[in-house]
């Protein structure tokens, strides 16, 4: 992240923590291909999160995507990660999503 504006910045991994039903909203938005190459630079945490929030069919489907399509450059990885972050944007925008930034320990109950 650049120095002096982390909180700014968001970043793939930032969907985790997001609620489940934020995180089905940006799964219907993000076509499943995308999905498949973005999860592959993911982290566990990350992956778990969108396996939970979709259907036992779906992520079989994906996860068979992801196995199947071989490896993927990781600049590949990268770009596909930005275009579901600007998804998020776009929703966080339409005032849809909250987005948590960065190592926020700061919560809300």
């Amino acid at each position: 992240t650049a120095a002096g504006e982390p909180h700014l910045l968001l970043v793939f991994d930032d969907i985790a923590k997001l609620t489940d039903r934020e995180i089905q909203m940006i799964l219907r938005e993000v076509d499943t291909k995308d999905l498949s190459v973005a999860l592959k630079g993911a982290s566990e945490e990350m992956q778990d999160r969108i396996f939970t929030n979709m259907s036992e069919r779906v992520g079989t489907m994906l996860k068979e995507e992801m196995e199947f399509s071989g490896p993927v450059r990781m600049s590949d990885v990268e770009e596909v990660q930005l275009r579901v972050v600007q998804t998020v944007r776009q929703l966080e925008e339409a005032g849809q999503v909250t987005i948590v930034r960065g190592d926020s320990s700061d919560t809300c109950v």
